[in-house]
């Protein structure tokens, strides 16, 4: 199973800006079951997923700021659109009325 898990990692990883790697270790606790090796390299889908499902308001505003947002309200609605999808049902609500709003 581990094995799966690995190559899951590897098809969402991505080399990240210093920005965005700063981040990550200022929210590492978000992230707490991704390999301290990979965790830097998450996909922007990954780190969407993991801000909107498990962090605070500071965090998720932090997050719109550094990656705009229309680039989060993008994956946001590409990922939570699926039937399966790992959002939080609250938070995919919220989230939807959110960016229906306030993103184009």
């Amino acid at each position: 199973m581990s094995g799966q898990f690995e190559w899951n990692l590897l098809n969402w990883t991505t080399m990240n800006s210093e920005r965005v790697k700063s981040f990550i270790r200022k929210n590492k606790e978000l992230f707490w079951h991704i390999p301290k090796s990979k965790v830097e390299d998450i996909s922007n889908e990954v780190l969407v997923e993991y801000v909107i499902n498990y962090g605070d308001y500071d965090a998720v505003k932090e997050m719109i700021d550094l990656l705009g947002i229309s680039e989060v309200a993008e994956i946001f609605r590409k990922n939570s659109q699926n039937g399966r999808s790992n959002y939080n049902r609250l938070n995919k609500h919220f989230f939807n009325l959110y960016f229906n709003r306030h993103a184009s």
